[in-house]
């Protein structure tokens, strides 16, 4: 079943093809292309031969064999994506349900246009008045975010407390949750992230009345990371850990 489906998502003749598009890629998007992209690339380039173009692979196993955390593979991803070079096709387990591996899609190098990152603007004449302009907003970003992230860890201590009062379990389950999504700045919303750290809040706690959890932090850890990866295979209306 895969292979007919993969050989219908093709889009190159021959595996000398396929290569020497992802040369082309690389070479057309070398400013914008991360080390970690490019190790990215080359995996899921070698995975793409049996049909040539189309590789069939779950985002553990690319975190593997790149030797690299997860987060990085989905930035990494997320750039090839951005930058017109990959497709990402999520399929499901037809009879288990919930994803199986991701089918990622490589793009012919004529089908690439110039690059979507934002790129530096040329130098401009130095001005006295943009730069303290410049100051000003900078001082209004880092207030918004301090001010972002005093309210999730007030969300996070309602959340917690409305199971039990520990403040010293919600200082630690808050700082699994910006460990965790630290790396995935840029990547998704700050709110859709927060949603997600509290829903895995919520689901480890309703997990204590149906079994002994011995290590809350530990179990919150694992939910969280679970939930993180269904987030990165598209599954925004799913995110309950079973």
């Amino acid at each position: 079943m895969y292979t007919r489906e993969a050989s219908k998502m093709a889009l190159f003749r021959s595996v000398d093809e396929l290569n020497g598009a992802i040369r082309t890629h690389i070479y057309r998007n070398k400013s914008d292309l991360t080390p970690a992209a490019i190790e990215v690339l080359k995996v899921l380039s070698r995975h793409a031969v049996k049909t040539p173009g189309v590789a069939y692979l779950k985002l553990a196993s690319i975190a593997e064999l790149i030797g690299r955390h997860r987060v990085t593979v989905i930035r990494a991803v997320k750039r090839l994506v951005d930058l017109g070079i990959i497709r990402k096709e999520i399929k499901y387990r037809p009879i288990s349900g919930g994803n199986g591996a991701n089918m990622y899609v490589i793009l012919p190098a004529t089908n690439v246009t110039p690059s979507v990152l934002p790129r530096q603007d040329a130098e401009k004449p130095t001005e006295t008045k943009p730069e303290a302009s410049k100051r000003e907003n900078e001082a209004v970003i880092s207030q918004s975010k301090l001010k972002f992230l005093q309210n999730t860890y007030t969300a996070f201590k309602s959340a917690v407390n409305t199971f039990v009062s520990d403040r010293k379990l919600t200082s630690k389950l808050y700082g699994i949750y910006l460990a965790h999504t630290s790396y995935l700045k840029g990547v998704y919303a700050a709110d859709i992230l927060r949603e997600i750290g509290l829903e895995a809040v919520r689901q480890t706690f309703i997990a204590t009345k149906q079994k002994t959890i011995r290590n809350l932090a530990g179990y919150y850890n694992g939910v969280l990371d679970r939930m993180l990866d269904r987030l990165f295979d598209g599954r925004f209306d799913d995110l309950a850990v079973t």
